[in-house]
């Protein structure tokens, strides 16, 4: 994790310099700075939008009863997008318009999603029981209950009507 970190700080901002060196080196200084302050002009703007947007979404779904758990977790997105946005730089730039366009966004949420899934599942395999397609039914060695029993549960889908209601 340590060395992932390192990489992440260490070299993102070399490529960064390097990208922004090249791009000074074809053009010049002054087309450089103004890409640079533009790309953050224009972005901060666009995440306001659309983290206003978010918002009202969310203020939406509530008010109807729904539960806004993929719209949070858009807007924590957008945040990330804002933030990349505001950091100097073409790669950190591209990212963080790639993470405004909604598509992109709903495709970067469901991967962060199966991963943490994922994570999960696995380290807490015998303890956790997680709602997704991936994880599979294990029992606890010590558990009273019969293995080839499984509970019986209902689950409710905020996009779905129950079944019998």
């Amino acid at each position: 994790m340590f060395s992932r970190l390192f990489l992440l700080f260490a070299l993102v901002p070399l490529a960064e310099l390097w990208l922004l060196m090249e791009l000074a080196k074809r053009t010049n200084w002054l087309t450089t700075i103004a890409v640079v302050l533009t790309t953050g002009l224009v972005g901060i703007s666009l995440v306001r939008w659309q983290g206003i947007n978010t918002w009202r979404e969310i203020q939406r779904q509530l008010a109807s009863g729904k539960s806004p758990s993929r719209t949070i977790v858009s807007g924590v997105l957008i945040l990330i997008a804002g933030a990349l946005l505001l950091t100097p730089g073409l790669l950190t730039d591209t990212l963080g318009f790639l993470l405004l366009i909604p598509p992109v966004r709903y495709a970067a949420a469901m991967y962060l999603q199966s991963r943490f899934v994922t994570s999960v599942s696995t380290k807490f395999r015998s303890s956790v029981w997680v709602n997704s397609p991936m994880a599979d039914f294990t029992m606890h060695e010590d558990s009273e209950l019969d293995p080839t029993q499984r509970p019986s549960v209902r689950v409710v889908e905020p996009d779905r009507p129950a079944i019998g209601d």
